[in-house]
């Protein structure tokens, strides 16, 4: 996907990007047609985020 985000500014944007993708994503389902693979899905999008913020985070303590 990329190099890695090192410093504190590039890793947010790393974040907000992240996020806009999983809102493109969600937004482009259909609530009436979505199915337990789409949910799970999305949950698996979210987990992975949050792996991801707790890395950054670990290193914004460091700093």
């Amino acid at each position: 996907m990329g190099k890695a985000a090192q410093h504190p500014s590039d890793q947010f944007h790393y974040i907000k990007n992240r996020i806009k993708m999983l809102n493109q994503v969600v937004s482009s389902m259909d609530a009436d047609e979505v199915d337990m693979d789409d949910f799970n899905r999305i949950l698996e999008m979210i987990q992975q985020l949050q792996i991801k913020m707790e890395r950054f985070k670990k290193d914004w303590d460091k700093e």
